[in-house]
């Protein structure tokens, strides 16, 4: 578990993650600002995303939560882009992020053993 420092600075962090996704999903803008392939955006920024939750609400209890919030998260961000006219619902976006959580609970999972093993 990592220190109330580390996990207050993670929540902010998160917090300020989770309004630049904002921006940028909202903004009509016309490339992906990082990737040019938009999808890579997506997986990236909810790898992040959940990197950052994990080590602000870290333990199994809070687990479903993280990922079921981040993913309502991700379904939110569509369901306003289907409502701006210069935007787009996408169940492959919604799945980028999924994907992008995924990845990350992948990485951790590996990354545990390893050290373990160590």
């Amino acid at each position: 578990m990592p220190p109330d420092s580390l996990r207050s600075l993670s929540r902010i962090a998160l917090a300020t993650c989770v309004l630049a996704v904002a921006y940028l999903a909202f903004a009509p803008l016309e490339e992906p600002v990082l990737f040019s392939y938009d999808k890579g955006n997506h997986l990236l920024a909810f790898a992040v995303m959940a990197w950052l939750a994990d080590m602000g609400w870290s333990g199994r209890r809070y687990a479903l939560a993280r990922w079921g919030w981040l993913l309502g998260y991700g379904l939110l961000i569509e369901l306003v882009q289907h409502q701006l006219p210069f935007r787009e619902f996408s169940w492959l976006d919604f799945a980028a992020d999924a994907l992008g959580i995924a990845a990350y609970g992948a990485a951790r999972t590996i990354s545990a053993r390893l050290l373990s093993a160590w």
